[in-house]
């Protein structure tokens, strides 16, 4: 069963489409303008909009609802609405009178495909600057250029890689991805470009690295900023050119790889202070996403609270386990230092501590005062040169769709 949201004001439409799609275990919301159907909070696996409304077009909620897919309804004399709602990332298109039949298929599809990309897409939040992210990372995961995420430790870093990459064209492959912080000084240039054998002429002994195995995929780069210089320049030369050579071998290898950096430093100031190559920096950040901390997510910390609350649940199989209100009170006040991945642990852990079916504060085990937090700083407050400016998402938008 998905839950659908059926925009229209036409009266027959919303009682022979609901009928429809209710006989078919779906669950439909009905919003009568464009302005209800943005105030919407449930969780939608589906939109059906009609072209044309008091308000507006339906189109406006493509963007609005990505990556939640939308069918759009057009009449006969709007066919080329239709043509420009599929260019703008609409699912379907359906002129009036709707077969019904047809419908509920592409609803079906619909809901499937978009079951595939939230089963990697983990970004919960409704606070405007997790909206404003999910609303940016719909619009370049197409665009397939290089994209920089920046934000503290915990904050879902990767989990933005993962949604851009379930979103785009390459998401038919695994997203290879490696922590450059992880890995020791003398091991990730192979790691990376992979290595030969240098004591036999068998090609099936040499080691493909990183790089090579993400060919057609997506390679994602938490941490970047642990990179070492010599690492830094063979990556450039790589973006530069697409072309890399394996550890101890002279062949020159083309591939084509998405690559998605990460970092939890300033590195507009590792540049300044020469722990990062400038001509590196301003390669990876063709466009630059920043996840904010926790603790300026106010709004969304007991939603995530209860979404890993549920998943735990079910994965102990304890059904009847719930937060006390002094319990979720000590969340909200909480400052998070640890971010996302802090409060997945307690919840967790809470779970595993109390002793019936109330998660009560002290099975939280924190302090609700903190002092302050060093607030993070993303690169885009400073420029070291204006010689490679980097384009506004807006603008960078505009030129490339």
């Amino acid at each position: 069963m998905a839950t659908l949201l059926l925009v229209t004001d036409d009266a027959i439409t919303i009682k022979s489409l609901k009928l429809s799609l209710e006989q078919q275990n779906h669950s439909v919301l009905v919003s009568e303008s464009i302005r209800g159907a943005r105030s919407i909070t449930s969780k939608i696996d589906c939109v059906i909009c009609e072209h044309r409304l008091s308000d507006g077009s339906g189109i406006d909620l493509i963007i609005h609802f990505k990556p939640t897919p939308l069918v759009l309804l057009v009449g006969q004399s709007s066919l080329q609405a239709g043509i420009l709602a599929m260019r703008k990332g609409a699912f379907d298109c359906f002129t009036k009178p709707v077969d019904q039949v047809d419908l509920v298929k592409a609803v079906d599809r619909a809901t499937t495909h978009y079951s595939a990309i939230t089963e990697t897409d983990s970004m919960i939040g409704h606070c405007e600057s997790m909206l404003k992210l999910k609303r940016q990372v719909s619009r370049i995961a197409q665009l397939d250029k290089t994209i920089l995420i920046s934000g503290e430790s915990g904050t879902g870093k990767e989990l933005v890689a993962k949604s851009i990459h379930a979103q785009s064209k390459r998401s038919g492959l695994e997203m290879i991805s490696i922590n450059c912080a992880t890995i020791p000084e003398s091991l990730i240039e192979v790691e990376l470009f992979g290595d030969v054998n240098a004591e036999s002429s068998n090609a099936v002994s040499d080691y493909p690295g990183l790089i090579e195995s993400a060919d057609q995929s997506s390679l994602f780069l938490d941490e970047i900023g642990e990179l070492p210089t010599g690492t830094q320049t063979r990556l450039l030369q790589f973006l530069e050119e697409g072309k890399f050579q394996r550890v101890g071998s002279t062949k020159r290898i083309c591939i084509d790889v998405r690559l998605i950096a990460a970092t939890r430093h300033n590195l507009l100031e590792m540049v300044s202070t020469g722990k990062f190559r400038e001509d590196l920096y301003y390669r990876l950040n063709i466009i630059e996403l920043t996840c904010p901390p926790l603790r300026d997510r106010k709004d969304d910390i007991l939603i995530l609270a209860e979404a890993f609350l549920e998943q735990v649940k079910k994965d102990m199989l304890r059904s009847e386990i719930r937060f006390s209100d002094a319990a979720k009170a000590a969340i909200s006040k909480y400052r998070w230092p640890g971010n996302v991945r802090e409060l997945r642990n307690v919840v967790q852990r809470a779970v595993f501590l109390c002793e019936g079916p109330i998660i009560k504060t002290t099975d939280l085990n924190i302090q609700t005062i903190n002092t302050d937090l060093p607030e993070f700083s993303a690169g885009e407050q400073h420029r070291v040169t204006e010689s490679q400016p980097t384009m506004s998402l807006e603008d960078y938008f505009q030129h490339f769709v």
